[in-house]
């Protein structure tokens, strides 16, 4: 199997959502594709046409490009603290859906998410948390205050309101799907 090529232009969401349900199961499986990085950069230096577009947490656990086996220029992805839809990320989709064509655009939320845990205790860290990440979970704690479980409940809510966030903001009829990514198992679990 050869990896997406990037320089092919995806044109259907369901081709999209496909190609990152693929790549996370042979992730999981252990069986990644082999990608040729020196041919992918050579076909992106002047343009990139990624099929689909990522906001999730800047946790060093998450990369999405790994955890869906897909190379350079296939994903475009936005990742901070707690996958949150903030004006950024916001300008950014809708860049990637508007001007490169990504297709599809996902919200994934990780288990052992350390911003959903401190949003939804209601904890700075004893204090010792930055006062920009305290802003942070100021906007999430509405979000996530109610969940019975914060490392389950919790995830789920905080990514479906951010899924809800970009589904206003993005091109109308664009796909906005939501997920979370297990740290333990590598798996992505759609919601």
């Amino acid at each position: 199997m050869k990896y997406q090529d990037p320089a092919v232009k995806v044109t259907n969401p369901d081709e999209a959502l496909k190609l990152l349900k693929d790549g996370n199961a042979r992730f999981v499986a252990n069986n990644l594709v082999p990608t040729d990085y020196p041919e992918a950069l050579a076909k992106t230096a002047k343009q990139q046409s990624p099929f689909a577009s990522i906001l999730t947490c800047a946790d060093s656990r998450c990369s999405p490009e790994i955890y869906f086996d897909q190379g350079t220029g296939n994903v475009f992805v936005v990742r901070n603290a707690g996958n949150f839809a903030d004006r950024e990320a916001i300008a950014s989709f809708q860049f990637a859906a508007a001007v490169l064509g990504a297709q599809i655009t996902v919200v994934v939320g990780h288990t052992e998410c350390g911003a959903v845990y401190h949003a939804h205790n209601d904890t700075a860290g004893g204090g010792t948390l930055p006062a920009e990440l305290t802003g942070v979970l100021n906007d999430l704690r509405p979000i996530v205050k109610d969940a019975s479980d914060w490392n389950k409940d919790g995830l789920e809510v905080n990514v479906k309101a951010q899924v809800e966030a970009l589904k206003k903001t993005l091109p109308e009829g664009h796909p906005v799907y939501g997920a979370i990514y297990d740290v333990g198992t590598g798996a992505v679990t759609w919601l």
